[in-house]
């Protein structure tokens, strides 16, 4: 008997739209404050782009010993008793690769109670081993802790998600996705709110920085020559490199997420001869039915080029602007690492992950392309790095490389110190990497790293091995000041 199966949608990332409406009669799914539809609504209703995460590519032997992981196993420290769920989109086109774990499904049901369907993905852009591999790590490095894979393919059903974890009583979530043009990169947001929502619940987000140290653009509008168009030091454009294939984005954000309708800009992407390979045009209207300080272009090359991108000013004051871009299939000329952060890597209370190669993981540097912070309003970021270059099932000799590689090794670490000591928090487990990291320079505060290399000391009672001074717990103050200990609610709550 021949079994036959609907491919996914060839839908692109762009196409899909929120409204506000829960249930929508053209809903593909939804939440409890929203839903999702493949275009925008005919009948009035106001709309949003969809934000929909982007990733950036068993044992992962590589990490556990890099990290002393292995020493803490061979002491009982296995992660046991502790609930690490893993959010990600790609789950499917392959044979699950990690026995005896549950998954959920929060696209298909509200409530992801149903489990994830391997073999049905509704979108081309969810094919893929990504969730596999970030769960394979997580294994490796804490071989018992209780796994759960949850599929999360937008910011809505994320809601759903984080909704499902506050019930299931979860206490860490690896999360190796990106969103983007959901705030200025500054802990706010419908993506910073949920992460409040985490915060308030025990429950701790431990989530990538980005792989966009070489695509990050950020400065104040300018247009000396008044032609319209942003200056870039001294040039009416900025050069973009494109990887050929797939198209993928190039986002714009400015400083007006509270004041939008103050000034509209759009976005142009032209290749080399000026032809246009994409705009985007949203009208920034001041009590519009969709006014978003966003603009976000995709464009398709066969080969791979160097493309111009243009910020062009439609109306509006420019004073005081700050432009944010954003490439996050390529690299821009002359970029800037520093603040280079996706949400919610940007939020303060998330335990934010850099990437550095895991062999010779001690000497290394962090990887070129792993993104920096401070975020957009100073916070500094990430709060740790990971070990990247692993050996896994999913992804084979290749590798798994980025820091969605490093944030499930970290989320792992987490749960082994949660297992050697059953009362911390999972806040508290945090705290106490951040102490051990290892850094060269005790001195080095450097955006790139946060606290170090993270690391475990050679046992649970040789707590002074790679300890940083007391004062680095300053680092992650905004984190601390959201700390609860394990158990504990916010007034109004559900109770642990």
């Amino acid at each position: 008997m021949w079994i036959l199966f609907a491919a996914p949608l060839a839908i692109h990332p762009f196409d899909l739209v929120r409204v506000d409406v829960p249930g929508h009669p053209d809903a593909v799914t939804s939440s409890g404050t929203g839903s999702v539809l493949l275009a925008p609504p005919t009948d009035g209703t106001p709309w949003e782009w969809e934000s929909v995460p982007e990733t950036t590519v068993w044992p992962a032997e590589e990490a556990v010993e890099a990290t002393n992981a292995d020493l803490w196993h061979d002491l009982g420290h296995t992660g046991a008793g502790v609930k690490v769920a893993i959010f990600d989109l790609g789950w499917f086109g392959t044979e699950p690769l990690v026995d005896a774990v549950s998954t959920h499904d929060c696209f298909v049901q509200r409530s992801c109670d149903l489990p994830i369907d391997t073999w049905r993905p509704r979108f081309g852009f969810e094919e893929g081993r990504h969730g596999w591999g970030c769960a394979e790590v997580v294994r490796g490095v804490a071989p018992d802790a209780e796994l759960y894979l949850v599929r999360v393919n937008g910011v809505t059903t994320l809601e759903n998600a984080v909704e499902w974890a506050i019930r299931e009583e979860i206490d860490v979530i690896s999360m190796s996705l990106a969103f983007f043009n959901s705030s200025f990169y500054d802990g706010t947001g419908r993506v910073g709110r949920l992460m409040d929502e985490l915060v308030a619940n025990n429950i701790l987000m431990v989530a990538s920085s980005g792989n966009y140290a070489r695509g990050h653009h950020k400065s104040r509008f300018t247009d000396g020559d008044a032609d319209g168009r942003m200056d870039f030091d001294g040039s009416n454009g900025l050069d973009v490199f494109l990887r050929a294939g797939a198209p993928r984005g190039v986002y714009l954000s400015w400083n007006q997420f509270s004041s939008c309708g103050a000034t509209d800009l759009d976005l142009v992407l032209r290749d080399r001869e000026g032809n246009i390979l994409g705009t985007s045009e949203a009208e920034q209207v001041l009590g519009g039915e969709r006014c978003s300080p966003v603009e976000r272009v995709r464009g398709t090359v066969d080969e791979d080029a160097w493309a111009r991108l243009e910020v062009v000013h439609r109306g509006g004051a420019t004073a005081n602007v700050e432009v944010n871009l954003l490439a996050t299939a390529g690299q821009i000329a002359n970029s800037q690492a520093e603040g280079s952060l996706s949400d919610p890597g940007s939020h303060p209370s998330v335990f934010t992950v850099g990437a550095v190669r895991a062999d010779d993981y001690l000497r290394n540097d962090v990887e070129s392309f792993s993104s920096w912070g401070p975020n957009l309003l100073g916070h500094p970021k990430p709060d740790i790095v990971g070990p990247d270059g692993l050996t896994t099932e999913a992804y084979g000799a290749v590798g798994f490389y980025g820091t969605s590689a490093a944030t499930p090794a970290v989320a792992g670490l987490v749960a082994v110190v949660m297992s050697s000591d059953p009362s911390l928090s999972p806040y508290e487990a945090a705290d106490k990497l951040r102490a051990w990291a290892y850094s060269p320079d005790l001195e080095d505060t450097s955006p790139r790293w946060g606290a170090g290399k993270a690391r475990l000391p050679t046992s649970p009672s040789e707590t002074a091995c790679g300890q940083r001074p007391l004062w680095a717990g300053l680092l992650l103050a905004p984190l601390l000041a959201f700390r609860r200990r394990r158990g504990e609610r916010a007034e109004g709550t559900s109770t642990r």
